[in-house]
């Protein structure tokens, strides 16, 4: 106040106030009337103010969009989020008690100006304005966006630009949280680098394979599918090793057979001709093997009948095999029960073909619960409140007090301004499901709109005990007014994985993509009579060999031989080989000491070719040592990380791909799996070829013991 005695304020307040009164009392009053009517032509002529609650219906967006979503906070791009994937949001509009219904009306309604009349960004290439974009537009998820950049990334990484590849992988999840390829491939190029962040997206990755639907079909059916063919193919590779070790005893009988029409050494040229026509002949690889293993039976161990016996039922099965993988393909019929598309709009964005289609598929089979909840899902992606909300009511006569459908529905009438039904929904929802934090995290907001802090304080403490990073997500999403979204929930995967095992079995091959379609061993029935044909038929002609012509091995080297060829040297029998070096020793004596000479030569020749070919096949060096179990794991394992790493694409994916070949899996992981179990292999051969050589020194430490005691009886009788 003591400022206002100072010289100048004071002078220049009260002097500016009275020219100002004798202005207004010194015009006339024609003046004063066309000043009004100057004042008022300049209020009409002026545009009307647009309300912040009223955007234009225009607004820009990277997809078709129907304007009657643009009223929504998060308009129509509501998506899971990162901690929650089955859960969507969507604003609520319904108005407030009528006490204050006019100002909250337009507060719900109420978004930024910036943000709404900010289009979408014109360049593809930066992932950054794309972000910042979602971000102010307060979108959950850009799916068709997020894709195009992982695939850029991808491009990138090829390439060998790193930090680009990063930039734009790592903007593909900021985009669409529930974009899973992208955690997958940064958990490959960080597991050096940055183990930290390796063990991070590996969580992601198991959370949402606890919640998604799509992506536990996706690892199921690939597990199953590519399982059953490793194991199928490595039975039939250690089949064929055991056939080409086994390959003498083939020859030997096939052999004399012929000598007894032709000459010996014509029979000899013959003999591997008639062995490789049934690999020639057009029939594929696994039926001359179980033919052969049929044949081979009377002189093969109990561990490789064993093994012939899973190949044979492997094979006369396989029908059965391929019918239960191909109920995994019903999920990729879009206009069939039991999901009409239903798995595949989750992340998408709304389209009006996509529309007309689930509309017709709802019309079509009004009971199916799958067909109603898609088109209602869709719908309140669009804005068309009305058609979900008709929608979501079929859904909850085909699917009884379903939560998800029950959490829906009363989001779509909070929206329509039905709170209090809302309400009862939500309750209904929470007492079918008890961990569903959506129903309370959506009753306490419209518990906080009708000013009742108390219960939406408390339906909020239930929502943060079941689901805390929901609610600690989307408490960061507030719009204008400090209200937060209500969230969408989607059905559990029980309910998909339910109506997968009672839905019909489909008739007719169905489009699972495994490496056996298209080939003679997935022929179905016809190629397991065929195996049971070639198996009978090994196992009586090998029976009927084997009572003719038996066939032995040499006592001292190990060649095949029969009663024709073999020589008799008291109670040895000897291939004529062995007995051409006995008959050079002057003494009996000596003659053994050349029969042990010969065996050693002829083991470390047959030892030097098996470590060779160990080394190069897994459980090559196992099999010729008459082991099964290890074998047959390594040889699967190896075509299996071979045809996931090397080849195209797992076989089986709900979901469309937009990445590279070769890119799912990292080469660096293969080739260390590879180099483990070559390492197995190799160990499991040394230790088997150690305790072999202890063997053999024992068996040969006692033969010279009875060489050098019958020396000494000897001796003593010529004396």
């Amino acid at each position: 106040m003591r400022g206002m005695d100072r010289p100048g304020m004071k002078v220049r307040g009260h002097t500016r106030g009275r020219w100002f009164r004798r202005g207004l009392t010194a015009f006339p009053a024609r003046a004063l009337q066309a000043l009004a009517m100057l004042a008022l032509t300049v209020a009409l002529a002026m545009p009307r103010p647009a309300h912040a609650q009223e955007p234009p219906g225009d607004e820009p967006d990277t997809l078709e969009v129907p304007s009657a979503a643009v009223a929504d906070t998060v308009a129509h791009a509501a998506r899971p989020a990162l901690h929650a994937p089955a859960i969507r949001t969507a604003p609520v509009t319904e108005p407030p008690p009528a006490v204050v219904k006019a100002p909250a009306v337009r507060a719900t309604r109420l978004v930024e100006p910036a943000a709404v009349s900010r289009g979408a960004p014109s360049d593809l290439r930066d992932v950054n304005q794309w972000v910042a974009w979602k971000n102010a537009q307060q979108l959950v998820a850009l799916p068709v966006e997020a894709r195009l950049f992982y695939r850029r990334g991808l491009i990138a990484h090829q390439s060998g630009q790193m930090p680009e590849a990063l930039a734009n992988v790592r903007g593909a999840i900021d985009l669409d949280p529930s974009f899973l390829a992208p955690h997958l491939t940064l958990a490959g190029w960080l597991v050096f680098s940055d183990p930290a962040q390796t063990l991070i997206h590996c969580a992601v990755i198991v959370d949402r394979i606890r919640r998604d639907f799509t992506v536990q079909l996706d690892v199921v059916a690939n597990v199953l599918s590519l399982g059953l063919e490793a194991l199928f193919v490595g039975l039939l590779a250690a089949g064929l090793i055991i056939v080409v070790l086994r390959r003498e005893l083939l020859a030997h009988g096939l052999f004399e057979h012929l000598s007894t029409v032709i000459t010996p050494a014509t029979a000899r040229w013959w003999v591997p001709v008639i062995l490789a026509l049934p690999f020639l002949g057009g029939v594929g690889l696994t039926l001359p093997v179980l033919g052969l293993l049929a044949f081979l039976v009377p002189h093969l161990r109990l561990r490789e009948r064993v093994l012939f016996g899973l190949l044979g039922l492997a094979a006369v099965t396989a029908p059965f095999a391929l019918a239960a993988l191909d109920r995994f393909t019903l999920a990729l019929r879009t206009n069939a029960p039991p999901f009409y598309e239903t798995p595949l709009i989750e992340h998408a964005s709304w389209d009006a073909v996509t529309q007309s289609r689930l509309e017709a598929c709802a019309q079509r089979d009004p009971e199916n619960g799958f067909a109603q909840f898609a088109l209602a899902w869709h719908a309140r992606q669009g804005g068309q409140l009305e058609v979900a909300e008709r929608a979501y009511r079929a859904a909850l006569i085909a699917w009884p007090e379903h939560p998800a459908v029950l959490t829906d529905l009363g989001n779509v009438l909070a929206m329509r301004g039905h709170s209090d039904e809302a309400l009862v929904l939500y309750r209904r929802a929470t007492q079918r499901d008890p961990a569903n934090a959506a129903a309370h995290f959506n009753a306490s907001q419209l518990l906080t709109r009708r000013f009742d802090y108390a219960g939406a304080g408390e339906e909020l403490r239930q929502a943060s005990a079941i689901d805390f990073d929901l609610v600690k997500q989307y408490q960061s999403r507030a719009g204008a007014i400090g209200m937060l979204p209500l969230v969408d929930e989607w059905p559990s995967p029980s309910t998909f994985w339910s109506a997968l095992s009672h839905a019909a079995t489909p008739r007719g091959p169905q489009p699972l993509p495994l490496l056996l379609r298209g080939r003679l061993e997935a022929a179905g029935w016809p190629f397991s009579l065929a195996a049971l044909a070639f198996m009978a038929a090994g196992w009586f002609g090998g029976h009927w060999q084997h009572r003719r012509l038996p066939l032995r091995t040499c006592s001292n080297c190990g060649v095949v031989v029969c009663r024709r060829c073999a020589r008799r040297r008291r109670e040895a029998a000897l291939c004529p080989e062995c007995d051409r070096v006995s008959g050079g020793g002057e003494t009996q004596e000596f003659s053994r000491v050349l029969l042990l000479q010969h065996r050693a030569r002829r083991r470390d020749s047959e030892r030097y070719v098996r470590t060779g070919l160990a080394a190069l096949i897994p459980g090559y060096g196992l099999l010729a040592h008459h082991r099964v179990a290890g074998p047959v794991a390594m040889l699967s394992i190896t075509w299996l990380l071979v045809r996931i790493g090397f080849s195209a694409v797992l076989p089986f994916a709900v979901t469309p791909r937009l990445t590279i070949p070769g890119s799912e899996l990292p080469h660096v992981f293969v080739m260390l799996a590879l180099a483990g179990v070559y390492a197995w292999s190799l160990a499991a051969y040394a230790l088997v070829m150690t305790v072999e050589r202890h063997r053999d020194s024992q068996l040969d430490a006692a033969t010279h013991g009875r060489l050098a005691q019958a020396s000494r009886r000897q001796s003593s009788m010529a004396a």
